[in-house]
């Protein structure tokens, strides 16, 4: 996931068409919304249905796919396949890079509201 951009507003912008303004609004709504939590994954990790997990990396997935936050969005994929029982993997390890992946899109969003 190292070759793919953390925050891509060329290709966000495009899958808007062109709008900027809706762009911002997501933007801010990233960045003033609810900020993922390792402890409350964890904590839904441990439940014996993951269900609750899956749809809590779920939510942050999506919002990354909207923005074209593309390392977050694949490691939230990642992560999710592996909640939902479809494939098998590191949990500890894709909990790492997921919650990595989300500082540092979170860092480039806001900071890309600085300069839009």
């Amino acid at each position: 996931m190292e070759d793919m951009e953390t925050l891509d507003l060329s290709l966000a912008l495009e899958m808007l068409d062109g709008e900027k303004d809706l762009l911002m609004e997501l933007l801010r709504a990233f960045v003033s919304g609810a900020r993922l939590d390792g402890a409350e994954l964890e904590r839904l990790e441990a439940l014996p249905d993951r269900t609750e997990a899956a749809k809590y990396v779920h939510f942050y997935k999506g919002a990354a796919r909207q923005l074209a936050a593309q390392k977050l969005a694949a490691s939230g994929q990642a992560l999710e396949d592996v909640l939902r029982g479809k494939k098998s993997g590191d949990l500890v390890g894709l909990n790492k890079a997921f919650l990595a992946d989300y500082e540092e899109a979170f860092e480039a969003i806001e900071g890309s509201l600085a300069v839009l």
